[in-house]
């Protein structure tokens, strides 16, 4: 690592999108609820399609959010490596591929909730250099935000679709199905 005299605008960045995934990760944990009552609505009461629309866009966002900050997190990596000079990788650079690879080696961690840490599985040929802890932390951060971000998005969407089963199963045994199906038109 070089000689460096306070932080490096890659240690900002790291540290800007570090803050990111926490307030994103706050967002999506605590405040899902309002977006899930909007989907309840949808289930108890209209089966309108835009409230069902609006509902669904917010899972899009969602999915936008995690790709864009994947890319983030990856172009952070490259910048740490390249333009600040960090040694990130145990194993020295990394290159575009590698450091690809290790980022999404890090989402799948935080996807399987630790499955592939506990099994010592990795997609990655390239491992994180320990010894930097700030970067260790940087990297739990990104693992934690798709940890509970997709924890959240499963145990929402199984809510959401045994209410529609049993919404469904109500409506057919009231003999309602029809209407259920073109409650907009």
């Amino acid at each position: 690592m070089p000689e460096q005299s306070g932080l490096t605008w890659p240690i900002w960045m790291a540290i800007v999108l570090a803050m990111a995934f926490i307030v994103s990760t706050i967002y999506v944990v605590f405040f899902h609820d309002r977006r899930l009552a909007d989907m309840e609505q949808w289930v108890e009461y209209s089966y309108s399609h835009t409230v069902l629309r609006r509902a669904i866009l917010y899972y899009r966002v969602i999915a936008i959010a995690m790709a864009v900050y994947f890319v983030l997190f990856t172009i952070s990596l490259l910048t740490l490596q390249y333009a600040g000079g960090y040694r990130i990788y145990a194993e020295g650079p990394a290159g575009l591929f590698g450091t690809l690879l290790f980022a999404f080696d890090m989402v799948c961690r935080g996807a399987f909730f630790d499955f592939m840490e506990h099994f010592d599985l990795s997609l990655s040929y390239v491992k994180m250099n320990r010894e930097l802890f700030w970067l260790v932390l940087y990297a739990f951060v990104f693992r934690m935000f798709y940890a509970l971000t997709l924890l959240r998005i499963i145990i929402s969407s199984a809510w959401i679709f045994s209410k529609i089963s049993r919404a469904r199963k109500g409506m057919a045994d009231e003999g309602n199905f029809h209407y259920m199906h073109h409650g907009d038109e």
